[in-house]
């Protein structure tokens, strides 16, 4: 068989030794003929393809084709389908002829002339379609004999005879025939036997299909988009490996890599490639993106232009994004242009409003819509409207005089610009009285060439990452950047991180003068992008908002010396030397922010300047220049210090090459205020700063007083629910105590009173309640009144200070990080709630540019890293609909249909680029799970519906609903889109009266927490009024919980034979309110009552405790100096006068932990060692050592040192009893909790040189919102922040944010806590 049908003419082998076989009938395709397996070449025979193509070429009669087709004829025919001897074919796409873009088969070893010689040139040549055309021509000519007749008619007469004119009907879709081949050339048409007779079958037929080229480009986008993944990135190795395993799998028409490589290069030709390379002063090259083609991305991508702020808002009395900050609506200049009517008005030119009155604006801002306007239904779908700052013009006959005083009114007011005013004739020629102002344009009018113009706000963040995956640190100074004027939400999204440089050679600050440099460049010539929100082109002015970083990043590029220094703070003039630090006023500094002048290198101290990386090279060529005109030879005179100076002089003047020495010596001083756009990073200085402080000292005692058991056990049974810390594996925390990072801190920090409220001192205790406090205050993300949060954590920072002080006063002074603290509130007012300049999402990314350094060939880091970057942003902003300018058809365009809707279809190629999956459903409130069991056959199946009347609902309700199918529910979704599970604590709202938790009069006086006392009454409630999770923890305190039950342990989900211990809590309705949790703080401090939201101080003989912790630092400082005990300070028996019980008999700090035996003399100690084991040999002590949780805290666990024993902490236990209730209550001078917050600065106030325009405001006294508001505003809307007026030159004004109370119905009566039972609902 295999013998006959390759005959050596139509059928050949492709050589003597291989099994494939190609046809010399079928056309060449890209000069090289298809081959197949020689088991298929019957199949082949059989395709109609093949017969068409013989066919076709009989009709051509080429020289020699008769003798090669004599004997073959009857096997095709016979071959044939017998039905229908002319099958439909699908035809090809007619764009695709000639094209290698969708070839079923592949080339003989892959070359095309491996056939070429073995086949006569004869067979090459085709009969040309010219000429079959002329033939079928002639015989298809019409001659009218006459005049021309009415085809119209014709056709119109025919079709009412119900005759078909045409013979070319499409084929039915579902007879569509399998596509064999689309490499034909004659483009789908059947040619007959006869090409002169008429053809009884349909000659021309078509269907419907997707264009090989589209297919061919579908498989290119597919593969780009897997290689292109951020945190699935491939090497090259693996990249050849998964295409060769996919074409082994017979996949056609795959790229190839190097046709991948070819693709991305031609995507950033198309869309803009921003790698740029840059050479510094010191001759370091790396690579930088371009942060003017990042934004333009931004602006032209809908994900992100349609979450974007234009403008800085003032939003009343909260804030909860960094444009509600202080610097964005005050300091930095306004943005500086504003669109009203389809006319662009520009800041500092003058406008027309429509009293007929001028008005020249200085600054754009959104505010709260006027409540107070007729106009509601305005006001109810838009809530805040743009208002501009700026003086009042008044023309006169001497000219244009500026009112002194600024005033605010809506930007709905504007009608003529500047370019109206200047166009009519002479309105302009009286000229201003004043000679400060101008009546000339606004620069950016002339550049932006009517363009809208927008300020870019950018968040910079600077981190040394190492590249290797393994422990070696191998060093890389990265930065990211984030936009500003998106939201908090939007900038936690991984997606929106960008990339703008790296290097594992060039110093820190010369990648930061390449970022600024790009920065000011942008800035100065306008970011041209298209902006897709309004369909038109816009200019971009980008500028730097702060310096996000951990510490020592941060002190780098203040030039600080950093955090060992004398003068430990980069923000403030705090510190000094040690015995200075250790006096009255030195100690009483680091509680206080002490703000000086403006820093500059030449007002700093000598010790406390670092050595600026920039101008290293500046120094080394100075130095070596100094050498030599120094260096004296033989025969030769010195020379004068005279021409050593001017020599000096030209010689320093060349280096700088015409720059500032300030920007010589560190490029950022030229920003506004360096020193307050480093704010306090909350990660590095709260949870891996004081919190780890803490936790290794708390770890110390815990272990010393052989307790850390019990701490494991307790953690282990601590209830989770509501606290949304996965973090809190109890085993692996106490075994590897010394090496936890910031999500186990931040986990602990909001249990960890309730856990060792008997473990260790009540002072240390005191500080773990303080922390959970200053923890939830500082992870706001929304805060309600700006001045009585920040009066609130600042209480709360001076409060844990004074009980650091009490416990370990040398740790203020070695650990700069508390007196950090002390800035947050101003870096808050400054940038927004902390938790916007939280620095965890750029850490998270370390990890995307770690992977980047490694799967590269480690030749060229810097660019490798930029060009990865730099297209995996081209692939995100294309497939998410993103613009580019195209210089071909000179528009801006988009991608097509299929890449915009491929990620719905494809949910999972979406997380793998990090792009938002807005595909997810949002679950339903009031929804929730059935109760599902496993039946015989291993499915999940639901369990069986229930009568009502047997269910715990029906027994409270007492209602009976027969007609009604009920099923076992297992959780139901709150409001919050939270699962709430059976057993789950609760926020609600319920009906009746009665309540299920009731709250205690008082605080614990211990843990400082809400008690509550479970009611014996059930309460039933609907889905759809649950509104969060709480977590709640049983009251273990007052209960007395000791009893411990073992529970299996589970592993590889297999329960073993080994226990752990878990808290067997007695069966009492006591409880406590977990107020420490971050997750639904907003809720948990709305329904708690008002006489238990203000937790007392801890100290409030403040004086006194400061005054003890001086004395015991001078006697620390004497003993170590005489050698002798300080276990016992000088003077303790002295009083202090004030609260004795506290400071009659104060206790070693439980963080310095002084050796409880003296040294023994030099002279006895010994001298010489008899092995070389050291068992038994006592180290050295350190009298002042400040132990952290790190790998050290193993060893110094070994140190014979204060509560070494259980009987020692016992002792100091009994030494600090709780002081009474009556001590709690602040003195009012300090902290006046219940009195009216006095008003501090407005947060628009003018500059100080400027008369402030606010002085007609009204008094603005803050009153305590009682329980039921409170709570009730957080579910329904409350009535708006801010008002503004827009009468006929309106004032700026201001309302109380609840001036207007706001009264629930009856129908929905105060919040309780209670347990949901959905099992009968």
């Amino acid at each position: 068989m295999k013998d006959d049908v390759i005959d050596g003419q139509i059928l050949k082998f492709c050589d003597d030794f291989s099994n494939r076989v190609f046809c010399t009938v079928c056309p060449k395709k890209c000069g090289t003929y298809r081959t197949m397996e020689s088991r298929n070449a019957a199949k082949h025979l059989k395709q109609d393809i093949h017969i068409r193509n013989f066919k076709l070429a009989r009709l051509s009669h080429p020289p020699g084709m008769k003798q090669r087709l004599g004997g073959i004829r009857t096997n095709i025919s016979t071959s044939a389908p017998t039905g229908d001897p002319d099958p439909p074919i699908s035809p090809i796409d007619c764009n695709d002829f000639g094209m290698d873009l969708d070839a079923p088969d592949t080339p003989i070893n892959g070359q095309s002339p491996a056939v070429s010689n073995t086949v006569p040139d004869e067979a090459d040549s085709e009969y040309p379609l010219l000429n079959l055309w002329d033939d079928i021509k002639g015989s298809r000519t019409l001659q009218f004999d006459g005049p021309s007749p009415d085809l119209f008619a014709e056709l119109q007469s025919s079709l009412n005879s119900g005759n078909i004119p045409f013979t070319t009907p499409l084929i039915p879709t579902n007879q569509e025939r399998e596509l064999a081949d689309d490499s034909a050339s004659d483009f789908g048409i059947e040619i007959p036997d006869d090409p002169f007779q008429v053809p009884s079958v349909p000659s021309l037929q078509i269907v419907q299909r997707i264009p090989s080229r589209r297919k061919h480009h579908v498989k290119h986008f597919i593969t780009s988009l897997l290689f292109s993944s951020p945190r699935l990135p491939f090497s090259e190795a693996q990249k050849k490996a998964v295409l060769n395993w996919v074409k082994e799998l017979g996949a056609r028409d795959l790229p190839t890599l190097g046709a991948i490589k070819k693709l991305h290069t031609g995507l950033e030709d198309l869309v803009g490639d921003p790698t740029e390379k840059v050479t510094s002063q010191s001759g370091n090259v790396f690579y930088i993106n371009s942060v003017a083609k990042a934004i333009a991305k931004d602006y032209a991508n809908p994900l992100t232009r349609l979450a974007m702020q234009d403008y800085p808002e003032d939003s009343g009395k909260g804030m909860s994004q960094v444009f509600n900050g202080k610097k964005m609506l005050l300091d930095m200049p306004s943005p500086p242009a504003v669109r009203v009517h389809g006319a662009v008005y520009f800041t500092d030119e003058l406008l027309q409003d429509c009293t007929g009155g001028y008005f020249i604006p200085q600054r754009f801002f959104l505010g709260a819509a006027d409540t107070s306007m007729d106009d509601t239904e305005t006001c109810e779908h838009s809530d805040k409207v743009l208002y501009a700052l700026g003086r009042v013009v008044e023309r006169t006959d001497a000219g244009f005089i500026i009112s002194e005083d600024q005033e605010i009114i809506p930007t709905s007011m504007f009608i003529r610009s500047f370019a109206d005013i200047a166009a009519n004739y002479g309105e302009l020629d009286c000229g201003l009285t004043v000679k400060y102002g101008s009546l000339s344009p606004n620069p950016l009018r002339e550049r932006s060439k009517g363009r809208m113009v927008y300020t870019v706000p950018l968040i910079i963040f600077m981190d040394d990452v190492s590249g290797n995956i393994s422990k070696q640190w191998n060093k890389h100074h990265a930065i990211y950047m984030s936009n500003a004027n998106l939201p908090r939400e939007m900038l936690e999204k991984e997606f929106l991180v960008r990339f703008v440089a790296s290097s594992p050679h060039a110093p820190l600050m010369e990648l930061m003068r390449a970022m600024k440099e790009s920065i000011c460049a942008a800035a100065k010539s306008g970011v041209v992008a298209w902006d897709c929100k309004d369909n038109e082109e816009v200019m971009l002015i980008p500028y730097g908002l702060f310096l996000a970083g951990d510490n020592p990043m941060q002190a780098e590029e203040c030039s600080h010396a950093g955090l060992n220094c004398n003068y430990f703070c980069r923000t403030c003039d705090v510190g000094g030397t040690k015995e200075y630090k250790e006096s009255a006023a030195g100690y009483e500094s680091i509680f206080v922010a002490i703000y000086g002048p403006q820093r500059t290198p030449l007002k700093r101290p000598d010790d406390n300047l670092r050595p600026p990386s920039t101008s290293n090279s500046i120094l080394h060529a100075l130095v070596e220049l100094g050498k030599r005109l120094r260096k004296r030879t033989a025969g030769s005179q010195a020379l004068s210090e005279t021409v050593i100076e001017a020599t000096f002089q030209k010689e320093f003047e060349d280096l700088l090459k015409g720059r500032e020495l300030d920007d010589a010596i560190n490029p950022l001083f030229g920003m506004d205020n360096i020193h307050m756009d480093t704010p306090t990073e909350i990660l590095h200085t709260i949870l891996l700063g004081v919190v780890k402080y803490f936790w290794g000292q708390t770890a110390f005692l815990l272990e010393k007083a052989k307790l850390l058991h019990v701490f494991q056990d307790r953690l282990e049974s601590i209830d989770k629910d509501g606290l949304n810390s996965p973090c809190l594996n109890a085993d692996y925390i106490c075994r590897y105590k010394g090496g936890l990072i910031g999500k186990h801190f931040k986990s602990l920090a909001q249990v960890m009173p309730i856990i060792t409220h008997d473990l260790i001192p009540p002072t240390v205790l005191n500080a773990w309640t303080v922390i959970g406090e200053l923890v939830v205050l500082i992870w706001h993300t929304r805060i309600v009144d700006t001045e009585v949060y920040l009066a609130n954590l600042s209480r709360k920072i001076e409060d844990f200070l004074n009980i650091t002080s009490q416990r370990a006063p040398s740790i203020l002074i070695s650990k700069p990080k508390f007196h950090f603290l002390v800035h947050l509130p101003a870096f808050i007012r400054r940038f927004g709630p902390a938790i916007v300049f939280y620095t965890e999402r750029y850490e998270s990314f370390n990890h995307v540019f770690r992977l980047s350094c490694i799967y590269s060939n480690r030749q060229a880091l810097s660019r490798d890293t930029c060009k990865t970057f730099a297209r995996q942003d081209i692939m995100k902003h294309i497939t998410t609909g993103g613009y580019w300018y195209d210089p071909t058809v000179r528009k801006w365009v988009r991608g097509g249909e299929m890449i915009l809707g491929y990620f719905d279809e494809h949910p999972e190629q979406a997380r793998l680029l990090g792009i938002p999956n807005s595909g997810c459903s949002v679950p339903i409130s009031g929804s929730g799970k059935i109760e599902t069991t496993l039946t015989a056959a291993g499915k999940t199946a639901r369990k069986d519906a229930v009568p009502w009347k047997t269910t715990r609902c029906a027994r409270i309700l007492r209602t009976d609903r027969p007609d009604v199918i009920h099923h076992p529910g297992k959780s139901v979704v709150t409001r919050q889109g939270e699962h709430a599970h059976l057993d789950s604590r609760v926020i609600f709202r319920h009906p009746a009266d009665g309540k299920v938790f009731t709250f205690a009069d008082t605080l614990h006086p211990s843990l400082h927490l809400p008690c509550l006392t479970l009611a014996d009454n059930e309460v039933v409630s609907a889905g759809i009024d649950l509104i969060c999770i709480v977590n709640l923890q049983h009251n273990c305190v007052d209960s007395r919980c000791t009893d411990f039950d073992q529970k299996p342990i589970r592993q590889e989900r297999t329960e073993t034979s080994q226990t752990k211990a878990l808290i067997q809590h007695k069966p009492t309705p006591k409880f406590f309110l977990n107020v420490y949790s971050i997750h639904n703080y907003e809720h948990i401090l709305l329904v708690i009552p008002d006489t238990l939201r203000e937790t007392p101080l801890w100290v409030v003989n403040v004086a006194e405790v400061r005054a003890v912790a001086l004395r015991q630092l001078r006697d620390k400082r004497a003993a170590k100096k005489a050698g002798g005990d300080v276990s016992k300070p000088a003077g303790e028996d002295e009083g202090e006068g004030g609260d004795t019980r506290i400071l009659s008999a104060p206790a070693p700090p439980a963080f310095d932990r002084v050796p409880t035996k003296t040294r023994k003399p030099a002279s006895k100690a010994k001298t010489k060692a008899n092995g070389p084991s050291t068992r038994g040999r006592k180290k050295p002590e350190v009298p002042n050592a400040i132990a952290g949780p790190s790998a050290q805290t193993a060893s110094t666990q070994q140190d014979s040192r204060t509560f070494s024993d259980l009987a020692s902490v016992q002792q100091h236990q009994a030494h600090f009893v709780p002081p009474a209730q009556h001590l709690y209550a602040p003195p009012p001078q300090s902290f006046p909790s219940l009195q009216p917050v006095p008003p501090l600065r407005p947060l628009h106030s003018p500059p100080l040189h400027l008369p402030s325009p606010y002085s007609h405001f009204p008094s603005q006294s803050y009153t305590r919102p009682t329980h039921q508001d409170m709570y009730m505003a957080a579910m329904h809307p409350l009535p708006a922040a801010q008002a503004y007026m827009s009468l006929p030159r309106p004032p700026y004004h201001q309302q109380s944010q609840h001036a207007q109370d706001f009264n629930p119905p009856s129908q929905y009566p105060l919040p309780q806590f209670g347990m949901t039972h959905p099992r009968g609902s």
